[in-house]
């Protein structure tokens, strides 16, 4: 009988494009990935062994005998009863449900016996011959099915069940999303149509290229490398890790996750540039798993989530004590570990360890916390979210992106109003614009936890347009006025200045209001001013052609060129807290002293920030600064209580 090879040899190239493809595209990590990559191994010398079973190569020179016939069937037999043993590993691994059925004997018993059996009946066959067996004929050496071929029918059969019943339960149980579900499933129909196809043509060879088709149904709807694989990093994707942490909330299973967040990721981008950034990623992320997949022996994934945040998900007889034991020898050799274009880097990490769902009940949650946990931890230390999870700061950091949100939708911002004391004039007659939240669960939130948040989040828009808006109601009363309040300070954070439209917008809340701009001073830190100059200049003489002025904060936090610092029309310097704190003795003053001096020579009027004690401020008085603020003249108050305070000084000072 001749039989027809080409789908046979189009399956065995199909799987050799597809392995390359995997192995190019580093999909090697990960017990499921490493799973599939198995089986699609297993599937090449299957298909060749399809092959040489039914082949006939006397024209090649080499003479056909019928040892090596039933050798070569025997082989794939097994090899093939394995195929379906392996696709039941497979899917095990993707849903994490291959540990419980080792762990029950009998699903054990079920899943191994029959491989057993057909295994032990395979090499008898060669013995009794009752399953197959070849015959030299004229034509050649010829294959006949045995009376019991019908066994191996029966064990193929039952695996298609076995892995059928798998499947559905895993889907039941949300172990499995719809597509996959559909993908995994549909792999039978397929498989017994080419089987049934090859068994009444055996001229035809379809079976392997039914297993190809399906294996490639697989690579783009359950592996799919392109959705589950980062191809910066060579890690899984932030995609995968959700469907990860998804399949061990909804299963009811456990996980201990390790997140580790590289810090100061913006500078370290900015001094390596796009591309040796990304090797540096690559090198963490292959040095991140390498290291502790080299020691702990569990079903292990990493995941990267962008933004220089790294994840492990650890499944399977893990044991915390032992993670947690190599993180901590991991973390300081990976420090000092890098080095990318010949520049050895000495890097800093966030780094915390959560057991799900145990300490984190909702996959939403566990997001969240990876968001913010670097906010609240110590740097180059690891730690157990347990641990810090109580704090008021951790749990406000961890939720900082909802509390935002809520305080936004509801209206849960305020303004509280610092008076600002004028040498000159010797009364109270500007102040400063602080937000604060108020949270009901959690009481006051600091502005040093959600103002980064919101900048990072861009929520720093909105609230920085309430507080613009906010300011000018309060002026637009007449009771600041009234009580000797000629101009507000109001923060304004770099996003606002990125804005190309902001003089507009500030311009028209203030024609709503009524406000003249001279009331509205915008203060500029240091750093924020140092942060794409051009675009923050452009914005600001944008802002002062409507008549607004500005003043440079947080002046000496930083490191300040005087002549960068002066190209800004800043009408107001004002001197850090840290500057005046660091009064202590007579060298200092003369630094503060000289520094004032240059202020002064540059045309700038001064605030001094942070003022606690009548000596200093007499110090500064004398110096020539034009404004105090500070716990020794007053402490940030509500609007009611600012405005009190300030009628009761008029003409008391």
């Amino acid at each position: 009988m001749q039989r027809i090879y080409y789908l046979d040899v189009a399956a065995v190239l199909v799987l050799i494009s597809l392995l390359a493809s995997l192995i190019f595209r580093r999909m090697l990590r990960g017990k499921d990935n490493r799973a599939f990559v198995q089986y699609v191994i297993l599937l090449i010398p299957l298909t060749i062994l399809d092959i040489l079973r039914t082949a006939d190569f006397s024209f090649t020179g080499i003479h056909d005998s019928v040892l090596r016939k039933e050798i070569f069937c025997a082989l794939y037999n097994i090899v093939n009863i394995m195929n379906y043993t392996m696709y039941i590993y497979l899917v095990g691994k993707i849903t994490g449900t291959f540990r419980i059925i080792m762990r029950k004997k009998i699903l054990a018993a079920l899943y191994f016996l029959p491989f057993i059996v057909e295994t032990v009946l395979v090499i008898s066959n060669f013995f009794n011959h009752r399953f197959f067996y070849y015959t030299s004929e004229d034509v050649g050496v010829v294959y006949h099915r045995g009376d019991l071929t019908w066994i191996f029918i029966v064990v193929g059969y039952y695996y298609v069940l076995f892995s059928m019943v798998h499947i559905i339960i895993c889907y039941v149980k949300k172990r499995l999303s719809g597509v996959k579900y559909t993908a995994l499933m549909v792999v039978f129909p397929i498989n017994v149509i080419t089987f049934q196809i090859q068994r009444m043509h055996p001229e035809l060879l379809t079976q392997m290229f039914g297993f190809a088709i399906t294996v490639l149904i697989l690579t783009f709807f359950v592996i799919n490398p392109v959705e589950n694989l980062d191809m910066e990093t060579g890690a899984k994707s932030y995609t995968a890790f959700r469907n990860s942490i998804g399949n061990v909330y909804m299963s009811g299973d456990d996980a201990f996750v390790v997140f580790g967040k590289l810090q100061n990721i913006a500078s370290i981008r900015s001094a390596l540039g796009y591309d040796m950034y990304m090797a540096l990623l690559r090198q963490i992320a292959d040095n991140f798993y390498s290291r502790l997949k080299g020691n702990i022996r569990v079903d292990l994934n990493l995941f990267y989530l962008k933004n220089g945040l790294f994840a492990y998900v650890i499944r399977g007889d893990y044991h915390i004590d032992e993670i947690e034991k190599e993180v901590q020898i991991i973390l300081p050799k990976l420090r000092d570990l890098f080095v990318v274009d010949g520049i050895r880097l000495k890097l800093d990490f966030a780094i915390c360890g959560v057991a799900i769902p145990r300490e984190i009940g909702s996959e939403r949650q566990l997001i969240r916390f990876s968001e913010t946990f670097d906010y609240a931890i110590p740097i180059n230390e690891y730690v157990r979210y347990s641990q810090v999870a109580p704090e008021k700061d951790f749990i406000v950091k961890n939720n900082i992106d909802r509390i935002i949100s809520d305080a936004i939708k509801n209206n849960k911002f305020e303004m509280y109003y610092q008076p600002i004391y004028s040498t000159r004039e010797k009364a109270f007659i500007s102040a400063e614009a602080l937000i604060r939240l108020k949270d009901e669960q959690l009481g006051f939130v600091s502005p040093a936890l959600f103002i980064p948040a919101a900048e990072k989040s861009g929520s720093i828009l909105q609230i920085g347009e309430f507080v613009i808006r906010d300011v000018c109601r309060f002026l637009s009363q007449g009771d600041a006025k009234n009580c000797g309040i000629r101009f507000v300070e109001v923060n304004l954070s770099v996003i606002q200045c990125m804005q190309a439209n902001m003089a507009e917008k500030i311009q028209d809340i203030l024609k709503e209001y009524n406000i003249d701009p001279g009331r509205i001073n915008f203060e500029i830190t240091e750093t924020a001013s140092d942060y794409l100059a051009d675009a923050v200049l452009r914005t600001m003489n944008d802002i002062s052609v409507n008549g607004n002025g500005f003043s440079l904060d947080d002046y000496g936090s930083g490191y300040s060129n005087l002549g960068r610092v002066m190209s800004f029309p800043y009408r107001i310097i004002k001197l850090d807290k840290s500057l005046v704190d660091g009064l202590g003795d007579s060298r200092s003053y003369e630094i503060m002293r000289q520094t004032i001096i240059l202020l002064k020579s540059l045309g700038a009027e001064i605030v001094v920030e942070g003022v606690e004690d009548e000596d200093k401020a007499l110090w500064f008085a004398k110096m020539g600064c034009e404004y105090i603020q500070g716990y020794y003249y007053a402490r940030p108050m509500p609007e009611r209580e600012f405005i009190d305070f300030c009628r009761g000084k008029l003409g008391t000072l």
